[in-house]
């Protein structure tokens, strides 16, 4: 007789004796039913989430804005204090500062290392000579040269003109071969040189010598962009923020003596008093070290479209910043012309960013071999070397 059913008998009532506890366990863990099939298991609760999961999170987007915040300030700060430095104090040698951030930065960069808080990659001197030289050098050129421009043009001007990188490293990347033809990265890179040419043709106080040696030098970090790529694709070679300028920073400073001794020593010697300026000289020093650390900590703690969009927000505030600083105007035909130009740049981003998840699937599938994914050679932030470190969205 079954267990449940009715029992007549000495001392039963003739009723349904109630099911106990053990009862329960035994229907909800499989009894098998009328016809032989297993009874069915309750659904599974669904476990919430740990109490402290929002505070947590709510933590580290503090943390976030915290250091994006910081990054910021270093590097508005410095192109400030450059400006003030060359235009404003007479401290008129963009080579011999350029020299001193390579320094300052070449020493941060091998202080880190040697106190084993992160390692630079093992390179051969073929390496350093075929691949990291060239790209040292240019990068030299390109701040060495940003710096001169500075020294004659106004800074929201110049921060217009540094939005045209996108369209010269296409160019130099459909001209070396290192981009594919492609109709909707040449309409956005199209509108960003129109863009950029308004903005020019606003300018109240345009100098020709600022803008050739500002385009000049554009040009110059365009092609570094694109050097990068090409010499370090496919390469078992990675770099964060501060281990690419454990290599690249001492051979900028080497490349910039050169033209130092030539152009600017003798000059140098004559009218600068380092009893007055070298606060100055140090602290500017310093501030260009702590923007190549800060840039490797944002790059860690972020994804690259937060640091892209921070970096949009930041360009928009050093004109902005500029203006009641130095007193620079700034026309409505400028501000049109710029916002045309950031548009594009965004449009561009946002292009690259879906062409580079399409590789990406294909690479998955089979059909391209990882080592052709490179990095969107326009993209490097603060025209450092990163090539690695994947950021954290």
């Amino acid at each position: 007789m079954s267990r449940g059913r009715v029992v007549s008998g000495p001392g039963t009532s003739g009723r349904m004796p109630e099911a106990t506890p053990l009862d329960h366990m035994r229907t909800a863990t499989g009894r098998k039913a009328a016809g032989g099939e297993a009874a069915p298991k309750p659904p599974k609760s669904v476990t919430s989430s740990p109490p402290d999961a929002k505070p947590m999170a709510t933590a580290r987007q503090f943390r976030v804005f915290l250091l994006i915040g910081m990054w910021m300030c270093i590097s508005i700060g410095l192109i400030m204090y450059n400006k003030w430095l060359l235009s404003y104090k007479g401290y008129r040698f963009p080579l011999a500062m350029t020299m001193t951030h390579q320094a300052f930065t070449a020493t941060v960069a091998h202080v880190t290392c040697r106190l084993g808080f992160m390692s630079p990659p093992r390179l051969t001197f073929e390496q350093l000579k075929e691949r990291i030289a060239p790209i040292a050098l240019l990068f030299a050129a390109s701040i060495a040269l940003s710096n001169f421009a500075v020294s004659h043009l106004t800074v929201p001007f110049m921060q217009m003109l540094k939005a045209s990188i996108p369209t010269f490293s296409l160019l130099i990347g459909f001209a070396t071969g290192m981009e594919h033809y492609d109709t909707r990265l040449l309409g956005t890179v199209v509108g960003i040189g129109l863009g950029v040419m308004i903005a020019s043709l606003g300018e109240v106080e345009f100098v020709w010598e600022g803008f050739i040696v500002a385009i000049v030098g554009l040009i110059t970090e365009a092609a570094r962009l694109v050097l990068t790529q090409r010499l370090l694709q496919g390469q078992d070679i990675k770099f964060n923020a501060i281990t690419g300028n454990y290599y690249t920073a001492p051979i900028a400073f080497a490349t910039l003596a050169v033209p130092f001794v030539f152009f600017e020593l003798d000059r140098y010697q004559q009218t600068v008093d380092l009893a007055e300026i070298g606060v100055h000289i140090i602290g500017n020093g310093l501030l260009a070290a702590m923007l190549n650390v800060s840039v490797f900590v944002v790059l860690k703690e972020t994804s690259a479209v937060t640091y892209g969009i921070a970096g949009q927000v930041k360009d928009w505030m050093n004109i902005l910043i500029a203006i009641p600083i130095f007193g620079n105007k700034v026309t409505w035909v400028q501000f049109m012309g710029y916002s045309m130009a950031v548009t594009g740049v965004f449009y561009y981003k946002k292009i690259r960013t879906k062409m580079a998840l399409h590789a990406k699937e294909q690479a998955e599938k089979g059909n391209v071999k990882t080592e052709e994914l490179t990095a969107n050679p326009s993209e490097a932030p603060d025209a450092r070397l990163v090539t690695s470190g994947q950021p954290r969205g």
